[in-house]
């Protein structure tokens, strides 16, 4: 590909909205070449909103390559801000000598209260428009008592030289480390000694006990390097590590799954029982529950302390391990190992209830329909991301049209009322959301769900990613 050098152009903007990845927003005029203007909206890192500043943007010309040319997309020009002529109140002293140009934090700038307003505001805004929720169940964001220092597992990539760090926004280019902010003083000790050696590539993968003071670092260093760990008062582990939450102790492999905030992971496990449990402690051991995507078996040891039986479902062979043992006294709980969509839906016994933290990209289809179909008393819903939780939410709390709007078979569901089954279009489905869901039906809908509570928690503080816990109950209308 033939590169020209990049363009550099300068501009003095006052800032927009916060975009949902924490960016704000400057309108650029332009000048077209028939004469006439337009505006370009970019993304600014490590503004805020009422900002008059001067921002740099490097474009860069390119010349898409001979081969893999359909592949091929330009790179979004490169946006940073060069001068503060008039800051927010809000605005604070970001501790990082690399935030803004790093990947990994988008937030510090912003004064710690205002982060967890800004990210209610958001979740809210996310369930209305997206999950089309009215009278919204939401509540005030909790806040992490530490909001620095708290992440227990950090993935740091190698450059050339073996110098561990995390990459730049938008790039593969590795910013050099030997500490981080938001990285455990575990983890931090850890990068200390690792930054003076040469590492190798690509990665380096640090976990730590915050309870135990256990340290796993993959690939496992050379002799000499883990004495220097040792060195720091932290016991090195080679193949699993253990950590304490609420109590209980978790084993814990480099690719197992755990909640990466200690601290806030056991205000979100009260959250859990809480939303399951409440108003229901005197049949408890009577009850049968279901942890899907279980992980190394956190919600599903809690749950058993309470309850009859537990369920517990997990696809990942890594994660499964760690979960038998971690499992290994619970008698009352039985570990499923498979994919969350194939198990659940050939489950016979009856359910009472069900936790459930899917991936980022939120719960399949075929999940949702089947606790649609099958309904669970109450369901708690553990979120890393709004907007797939509105979506979701809405399947289960409203008429809930597929992610596409079409069933995958091309073939229009069976109506569930009498009105001639016309396809409904676009625009009519807002205003038939609470009917069947076609525009002239006026029989009700009884939705499968009722949403009690959104609960925001912040898992991540000084970044733009949110943590919800929404308890549902079923609607017995």
């Amino acid at each position: 590909m033939n590169r020209e050098a990049p363009s550099i152009t300068y501009h003095r903007v006052t800032l927009g909205e916060l975009t949902r990845t924490g960016d704000a927003l400057a309108d650029i005029p332009e000048h077209l070449e028939d004469g006439t203007f337009a505006t370009r909206r970019l993304p600014v890192p490590a503004g805020l909103p009422g900002e008059e500043v001067t921002i740099a943007i490097e474009s860069i010309a390119a010349t898409p390559p001979k081969r893999h040319r359909r592949r091929w997309k330009p790179r979004p020009p490169r946006v940073w801000i060069t001068e503060i002529h008039r800051p927010s109140p809000l605005r604070v002293q970001a501790p990082c000598p690399v935030f803004g140009e790093c990947g990994g934090c988008q937030l510090q700038h912003l004064d710690y209260p205002a982060q967890l307003a800004w990210k209610r505001a958001l979740v809210g805004q996310l369930l209305q428009e997206i999950g089309h929720f009215d009278d919204l169940p939401l509540l005030d964001t909790v806040a992490c008592d530490d909001p620095w220092h708290y992440r227990n597992h950090m993935r740091f990539s190698v450059n050339r030289s073996g110098q561990p760090g995390l990459t730049a926004r938008g790039t593969h280019r590795v910013l050099p480390l030997a500490s981080c902010p938001i990285a455990h003083e575990y983890i931090n000790r850890a990068l200390r000694v690792l930054s003076t050696v040469p590492n190798a590539r690509p990665q380096i993968l640090i976990r730590c006990g915050a309870a135990t003071g256990q340290l796993l670092v993959q690939p496992q260093p050379e002799p000499a390097i883990a004495h220097q760990l040792r060195d720091t008062e932290l016991e090195l582990r080679a193949e699993t590590m253990e950590e304490q939450l609420v109590g209980a102790t978790f084993r814990i492999r480099p690719s197992s799954f755990f909640q990466t905030n200690t601290a806030q992971a056991e205000k979100m496990m009260q959250m859990v029982i809480h939303g399951l449990l409440s108003d229901r402690t005197a049949d408890a051991q009577q009850l049968t529950f279901v942890d899907a995507y279980c992980g190394v078996g956190t919600f599903s040891l809690l749950l058993a302390r309470h309850v009859g039986k537990v369920i517990a479902i997990e696809e990942s062979a890594s994660a499964i391990k760690d979960a038998q043992w971690n499992l290994r006294e619970a008698n009352n709980v039985e570990v499923l190992k498979g994919k969350v969509e194939a198990v659940l839906p050939t489950l016979t016994t009856r359910i009472d209830g069900l936790v459930i933290d899917p991936p980022r990209a939120g719960c399949q289809q075929v999940v949702l329909d089947t606790l649609r179909q099958h309904p669970v008393p109450r369901l708690v819903y553990v979120s890393c991301d709004p907007s797939t939780l509105a979506r979701d939410l809405d399947i289960l709390c409203h008429t809930g049209e597929p992610f596409d709007s079409q069933p995958a078979n091309g073939q229009r569901p069976e109506s569930v009322c009498s009105t001639p089954t016309d396809s409904v279009l676009p625009a009519a489905r807002l205003t038939a959301r609470k009917t069947c869901g076609q525009p002239d039906c006026k029989e009700p809908i009884h939705p499968t769900y009722r949403l009690r509570s959104v609960q925001p928690l912040d898992m991540f503080p000084q970044t733009a990613h949110i943590e919800c816990v929404a308890v549902l109950e079923q609607n017995n209308l």
